[in-house]
């Protein structure tokens, strides 16, 4: 299974002009324990940011978004991707702390400078709107086209949209049935439902 699909607890990446965020499934979770909140507190990045999800979900204490951010703020301080990216979401949307698009964006950067699929299409996303920082669609490809070439599904199926619609690079119908095909391929629902939609106008 490709590794983006069984990730663990994080945000989803931008979606449509609304920007919104939702969250992700569950697969490595780790719920709360003194032992975790120990080597969290001993500065290490990965406990913190674990430690952010127990405490931002609820998982083996009691849910506090104000806390579970504190906790990947200092994860995606040492550095670590996820925290960074969850952070970013988080200052999106404002949850637990006062929203702010431009912190956010900077938080997706470094995330995404890490080679991190969800961060890199968020980043695109910012530049696709021009939400965080200033509107290039070519930048927003480039975005794109890096988390693509980890076989992110959001990532191929945006490059379709862009293909499709001209946005960011030529139009080319061929090229955009082609990742189409590649995110319904990894299971991603709406490149399927957009395949099946296109096959009923074809008379298929």
């Amino acid at each position: 299974m490709n590794r983006w699909i069984s990730s663990r607890i994080l945000l989803a990446g931008l979606s449509c002009f609304l920007l919104t965020l939702a969250w992700g499934g569950q697969a490595e979770s780790v719920a709360y324990t003194k032992e975790l909140e120990s080597r969290a507190q001993a500065g290490d990045a990965e406990a913190q940011f674990q430690l952010g999800n127990c405490y931002f979900f609820g998982l083996g204490v009691p849910k506090k978004q104000i806390d579970g951010v504190a906790w990947y703020r200092k994860a995606a301080e040492a550095g670590h991707a996820e925290a960074q990216f969850n952070l970013g979401g988080c200052l999106w949307q404002g949850y637990g702390l006062e929203p702010n698009q431009l912190e956010a964006a900077r938080w997706w950067r470094k995330s995404a400078g890490q080679n991190f699929a969800p961060a890199q299409i968020s980043v695109g996303d910012c530049f696709l709107y021009g939400r965080g920082t200033e509107k290039n669609e070519a930048e927003a490809v480039r975005w794109f086209l890096k988390a693509a070439e980890q076989d992110y599904p959001a990532a191929l199926y945006r490059l379709g949209n862009c293909y499709l619609q001209g946005t960011g690079v030529d139009r080319n119908i061929v090229e955009a049935m082609r990742y189409y095909r590649k995110a319904a391929d990894l299971k991603y629902e709406p490149a399927i439902q957009f395949l099946h939609k296109m096959q009923e106008g074809d008379g298929g």
